[in-house]
């Protein structure tokens, strides 16, 4: 009798829990009307999938998946992922361990015999963190002077990755994306396996949950019934040509079905355990602490925490090669949106609006109500005039344009993109855009800031002067500088009363001056040249930084004529 009671109160325990916790019914009308902004015969589009409760509750397709041909996107359109396939070389880490082939405590040299040269230990764990302390090896190549369609082989990258390890004095202290420490990932996976990275994924991942619509790209395989990717250009757009010169295997296809069944194997797993899931949305260690679960907090492989109107969401963005996708998780609801589009903008705010349709009910709705009781407050043109300049984004390294038209501030990304900008407050706006945008400004810093949120996303930004006295006297920057890591070199050189990088396999590039000693170039992979004096003043070098890069070395070469006087 105990014991019947005993389930009858488990029951009743049950059937409160899931009431409580029960989610909208929401209709396929209200999904799209999300997705309505994508919805149109002549422009590239975006493919959404929808998990509930661990069923595939929603999949469909808007605009076209190839503008030449006129080709629809749908449910089976596949759509490039990139750095959102780093989860499964993650989980098959992870498979490994469960099955006692490997620790992620292992320092990498254990199992990679081409690494015995590294000066420091480097465990499987901090590179599936990011914090092996190397940087990307793609850019690193394309820096070092190799050209896209140059054979370049895993040896010539295992011993770009060798020479600049020799730099990092110690992994673990901090985060940096890197596609070097994933490739070695790989090969670990293939050693342990004894089969091929691609095999492994496909055969413990992809076959067992039924994802028969992902694939691997190998080095420009045939691919049906995927997208094209594309780039918005002047009132059109241009196609992408994606790269297949790189070393890394993990360049996968799929569809928002297939990765809806990926979601569901971390709600509720299949091949792997709770454990393993547990382990995978473990916050990252950096310098020997675990990371406070704050918005954009890292976790295993690359995805990331935020905190939704009170709910606890798992987001993996990318965009890159004319895709945009993102893979939205809300473990305490068991509730996964997925967005893929071909237009290369970013996407991730109408997956979060979608899945906010199901959990509305749970979330947090007073911010929401302060926002809609907000009235747009008057400036005049002399208050609005105060926040015009040109900004210089320090982490994304971009410059953004603030100026007055018709009694309108408008934020500018370049010709014929603005968005008008409405005041709320007498510092802060909101954007006119498809998508919840504020900005904020900061007169008495000096230089002024201005503060751009939008969606899961803050960037900083910092007023500067192209006409500053300090980015007259050029022939200061002149000369030639060597990167150790890199082992080349570039020159610098003034062009047409502008500074020149010249390397002699790579298009010369032209650097604009942003902040004080920073430049930032007009060619991809040179982003940001920070300059550094001595204690006289002279420049000794400048640290060149990316996406994906940071703080490589440029030590700036004396000339004969400073040797000479040297030796005076």
């Amino acid at each position: 009798m105990k014991s019947l009671f005993t389930a009858l109160l488990l029951f009743a325990i049950t059937i409160s829990f899931s009431q409580e916790v029960k989610k909208r019914q929401i209709t396929p009308a209200q999904i799209d009307d999300v997705f309505s902004q994508w919805d149109t015969a002549d422009r590239p589009g975006i493919a959404v999938g929808v998990l509930n409760d661990g069923e595939i509750v929603y999949t469909k397709g808007y605009g076209l998946a190839n503008l030449e041909h006129k080709i629809p996107i749908s449910a089976e359109t596949r759509f490039h992922i990139g750095d959102i396939a780093k989860e499964f070389t993650v989980y098959s880490l992870l498979l490994l361990e469960q099955r006692g082939q490997l620790s992620l405590k292992d320092d990498i040299r254990m199992h990679m015999p081409k690494l015995k040269s590294f000066p420091n230990s480097i465990s499987i764990e901090q590179l599936t963190h990011h914090t092996g302390g190397l940087n990307n090896d793609e850019v690193f190549k394309a820096l070092a002077g190799w050209r896209a369609e140059d054979v370049f082989t895993k040896e010539q990258a295992y011993t770009m990755i060798q020479n600049q390890a020799r730099s990092v004095p110690n992994s673990g202290s901090v985060q940096r994306f890197s596609d070097a420490g994933f490739l070695i990932l790989e090969d670990l996976i293939a050693k342990i396996s004894k089969m091929s990275y691609t095999d492994f994924v496909t055969k413990e991942i992809f076959e067992p949950l039924g994802m028969k619509n992902s694939i691997y790209d190998t080095q420009g395989a045939v691919i049906a019934n995927k997208a094209q990717g594309y780039f918005a250009q002047n009132d059109g757009f241009i196609s992408s040509n994606m790269s297949h010169s790189h070393t890394l295997l993990s360049d996968v296809y799929t569809t928002v079905g297939d990765m809806c069944l990926w979601a569901k194997e971390l709600g509720d797993p299949k091949i792997g355990t709770t454990q393993m899931v547990e382990k995978f949305d473990r916050l990252s260690v950096v310098d020997g602490r675990t990371l406070e679960e704050v918005n954009t907090s890292l976790y295993t492989g690359g995805h990331r925490y935020w905190n939704f109107r009170g709910a606890k969401k798992l987001y993996h963005v990318e965009v890159a090669g004319g895709y945009a996708s993102k893979l939205i998780r809300y473990p305490d609801y068991y509730l996964a949106v997925v967005i893929m589009g071909n237009d290369g903008a970013y996407n991730g705010y109408a997956g979060t609006g979608a899945s906010a349709l199901y959990i509305e009910d749970f979330l947090d709705s007073s911010s929401g109500e302060a926002s809609a009781s907000i009235n747009s407050k008057v400036l005049s043109k002399k208050q609005l005039a105060n926040f015009e300049g040109d900004y210089w984004d320090v982490t994304n390294y971009s410059t953004r344009k603030i100026h007055i038209v018709n009694d309108t501030l408008r934020y500018s990304r370049g010709p014929g993109n603005e968005s008008a900008l409405v005041p709320l407050t007498k510092n802060s706006f909101k954007m006119i855009s498809p998508v919840e945008v504020s900005v904020n400004f900061d007169t008495r810093a000096v230089p002024k800031t201005m503060n751009v949120t939008v969606g899961d996303d803050s960037f900083h930004l910092v007023a500067f002067d192209a006409n500053a006295s300090w980015a007259k006297n050029l022939d200061m920057f002149t000369g030639n500088y060597y990167a150790n890591t890199l082992d080349t070199s570039y020159s610098l050189t003034i062009d047409q009363g502008k500074l020149a990088l010249i390397h002699p396999r790579l298009e010369p590039v032209q650097l604009s001056p942003r902040v004080q000693d920073l430049f930032a170039g007009n060619q991809r992979h040179f982003s940001s040249l920070a300059f550094e004096r001595d204690l006289n003043g002279i420049v000794k070098g400048f640290r060149l930084a990316t996406n994906g890069v940071s703080d490589i070395w440029f030590q700036k070469e004396e000339s004969s004529s400073q040797n000479l006087e040297k030796t005076k």
